[in-house]
């Protein structure tokens, strides 16, 4: 809910290592911080929702123009260096 009441922008960020990694990274003027949940199998959709009214989360194919949803695209990493080995090692036992 942080995350969809934040002014900017979100992109929902897809990494696939023994399940489906999904993150948002996100932050202050002094901080940055990583919201992440790991799925065994993939979102069937290209945009997470938010109803900023009903609290209810989903998965759709399209953005949403309903004034109470909030819709964030979820984009695939080939590559990255935010998550550490470590990290990923104990998301696997997860």
């Amino acid at each position: 809910m942080l995350v969809a009441s934040s002014p900017a922008t979100n992109v929902i960020q897809h990494l696939e290592n023994h399940g489906h990694i999904y993150f948002v990274i996100g932050g202050t003027f002094s901080e940055v911080f990583m919201y992440l949940v790991k799925h065994d199998e993939p979102l069937e959709g290209n945009f997470i929702t938010y109803n900023s009214y009903s609290g209810e989360i989903g998965v759709s194919e399209k953005v949403s123009t309903e004034p109470n949803i909030n819709s964030f695209p979820v984009i695939e990493i080939k590559k990255q260096d935010l998550i550490t080995e470590e990290t990923l090692e104990a998301l696997k036992k997860l």
